[in-house]
């Protein structure tokens, strides 16, 4: 009799395994657009460092992980807003970061202001690839004032992590262009000094 019980013990916690999702799933939950069409403009593609670095953070803390679940794109918007602020109180950079991909451009401004009040600078390299996917004109009145409020939200975030101040109001692609040629020679710069 215990070995039929600790048989279906077994099976029991073999399924609650299989059951959790991997964070490579939940990444791509995340970054994949839950519906038919196109972003516009399109959004970058996580790179691999980046993609490892979120998916460490997920092993490694069940709280990140459980957060980074709500950011799900198939889920609700007010989810992915309070897994946003959840995500800024753990400090936890890197899955931020995998929001700038989410589909919702409001899950993306909010994400640009949870990376700026956390002051970290890891997240520039990644800033300034999502910027040039950015840096393009958006038609339409609504879409043009969000894509403007990105705009406006990425210059304040480089702004404030670079110390290198660039003020953009709405959509300013030609002001954003030259506010990222500037942000990444003071990346370069950087990085060249950390290589001396």
């Amino acid at each position: 009799m215990k070995t039929i019980v600790a048989f279906f013990v077994i099976l029991a916690l073999a399924d609650s395994v299989k059951a959790e999702t991997s964070p490579k799933d939940m990444v791509d939950a995340v970054v994949t657009r839950p519906i038919k069409g196109e972003n516009y403009p399109v959004l970058p593609a996580l790179p691999t460092e980046l993609r490892s670095n979120i998916m460490n953070q997920l092993v490694e803390s069940k709280p990140i992980r459980d957060t980074y679940a709500k950011l799900d794109a198939r889920q609700r918007n007010v989810s992915w807003f309070e897994g946003i602020s959840e995500l800024e109180k753990q400090k936890a950079v890197w899955p931020l970061l995998s929001a700038l991909c989410h589909y919702s451009e409001d899950t993306q401004i909010h994400a640009l202001r949870s990376l700026r009040r956390l002051g970290d600078k890891q997240p520039v390299p990644f800033l300034l690839v999502y910027a040039d996917y950015m840096a393009v004109w958006e038609e339409g009145s609504e879409n043009a004032t969000i894509h403007g409020i990105i705009h406006t939200e990425i210059a304040k975030t480089l702004s404030s992590l670079t110390g290198i101040k660039v003020e953009i109001k709405g959509q300013d692609v030609n002001g954003l262009k030259k506010g990222i040629h500037i942000w990444k020679k003071w990346q370069l710069e950087k990085e060249e000094k950390k290589g001396s």
